[in-house]
């Protein structure tokens, strides 16, 4: 008997038999047709129909999910979740921003403001490493003049010691401040950006 055939015959049987409330039907492992009036525990992990006592179906019961498709969709619901919170933020971030520059020219003027503090702040360290370096050149001439008199004094030795640390420190600062100068472009650049994808947006509506 083919399986339509089959389904059918069962049906027929539980209609004939008395008006049942509820009909289930699932397939086993081992691929039988089974029939109940209640739900099948051997089907308790697999695919089942219900039918109505008029044969008709009432519903598809999908088989439960496994281990590996309960995270897998643990994991896509999380992905939509950080999605929503991303373009909500990014909302909050647009509306700030617009609110803070209406125009590119604002853009511009807030980006000249910030830069020229780290600018002006670059341009004291290089005045300062100027002066360090021809202190720290000065005392390590005099620390090679007197090597080849003899001995080098203490406080020769530790001027010299202080001015090159002092060199060494101002490098690392103001490389640091050309750092944050690029980073303070890099900023301004991103909102330019976006400045004009929100405009163009909005002109486009």
């Amino acid at each position: 008997m083919k399986g339509a055939a089959k389904t059918l015959f069962f049906l027929s049987i539980f209609i004939a038999s008395g008006a049942h409330a509820k009909i289930f039907m699932c397939k086993d492992a081992s691929g039988r047709t089974l029939t109940s009036d209640r739900p099948i525990p051997e089907c308790a992990d697999r695919a089942v129909r219900e039918y109505g006592n008029n044969g008709v179906v009432k519903r598809d019961i999908a088989a439960p999910l496994t281990a590996e498709q309960k995270r897998e969709k643990q994991a896509q619901e999380d992905r939509k979740k950080a999605e929503l919170a991303a373009a909500e933020e990014q909302k909050k971030s647009d509306r700030a921003l617009s609110a803070r520059y209406r125009s590119e020219e604002d853009i511009a003027t807030a980006r000249k403001r910030d830069s020229d503090i780290v600018s002006e702040h670059i341009a004291q360290q290089k005045k300062s490493m100027a002066i360090a370096d021809k202190d720290w050149k000065d005392a390590h001439a005099a620390v090679e003049a007197q090597k080849k008199k003899g001995v080098v004094p203490a406080g020769l030795q530790y001027k010299h010691d202080r001015s090159e640390k002092s060199v060494r420190e101002l490098k690392f600062r103001l490389s640091e401040s050309e750092l944050e100068l690029a980073q303070v472009h890099a900023k301004y650049d991103l909102i330019l950006q976006r400045f004009r994808e929100i405009t163009k947006t909005a002109s486009a509506r």
